[in-house]
């Protein structure tokens, strides 16, 4: 769990920048959430935006700002957010293909070794991620959680197109590919259940601090749900994706 002094502060140009340690447990990542959420409450009418990383707070001011006295204001927000914390976050099943139009990168990082492949998603069904921020792409969500052993080093060439949908491995982080797109990490099946709707205002489903699951299903219920999703129809999948 964090301690005041473990927050460093930089500034470049408009853009103050809180820098912390990379820490993967459930509280402390509810702790930046609840503590984004404060700053972002106290600087509303000052900021065009905040955003998030695995080890850093970022906010984005409208205009020039006295850093000394933000500063002060951010250890003052950082002493009174508190270490036990209830926040309001969801818990979340995605259905994923893995079938083999989708595991090839996979595949190839095995080199074919269907034995180590099948083991490998079978750990990975098992696992519980949780949603630490947006980047690399709008609507791309960062999940921690994949343990060190099951960590994939990035594509020395990434991609020319990857698979909206494509749910990948990119060292020990997890991410969901929002559109269609040059990409770097190692695809490990589609979800066909998008997370984020740019037509809406209420942008995304999920939020920083929310649990991910993920399930398998078969070809012919990928291509069910993606039919009921074109003639925005019903479907068990997409009316049971959290466990609230």
């Amino acid at each position: 769990m964090f301690a005041k002094k473990d927050f460093i502060f930089t500034t470049l140009g408009k853009t103050f920048i809180i820098n912390f340690p990379h820490q993967n447990d459930k509280k402390s990542v509810l702790f930046i959430v609840k503590l984004t959420d404060a700053i972002k409450d106290k600087y509303v009418d000052y900021i065009e935006d905040i955003t998030t990383t695995f080890n850093s707070i970022n906010l984005f001011f409208k205009y020039a700002y006295d850093s000394e006295s933000v500063s002060l204001i951010l250890l003052e927000i950082i002493d009174k957010t508190p270490s036990q914390l209830l926040v309001n976050t969801k818990k979340w099943k995605l259905p994923v293909c893995v079938d083999d139009e989708f595991t090839k990168d996979i595949s190839l990082f095995f080199k074919g070794n269907q034995q180590q492949l099948d083991l490998y998603l079978t750990k990975f069904f098992d696992l519980k991620f949780r949603f630490v921020f947006y980047g690399f792409l709008p609507g791309f969500p960062y999940l921690s959680g994949l343990p060190i052993d099951m960590a994939i080093a990035r594509k020395s060439i990434p991609n020319n197109s990857t698979l909206k949908g494509s749910v990948a491995i990119g060292g020990d982080q997890v991410g969901i590919y929002p559109q269609n797109s040059p990409g770097g990490w190692h695809v490990i099946g589609n979800c066909p259940v998008s997370i984020i709707d740019f037509s809406s205002t209420d942008l995304s489903l999920i939020n920083p601090g929310d649990q991910v699951r993920f399930y398998k299903i078969s070809k012919p219920e990928y291509k069910d749900v993606m039919e009921t999703i074109r003639t925005n129809s019903e479907h068990q999948y997409l009316k049971n994706l959290t466990d609230d």
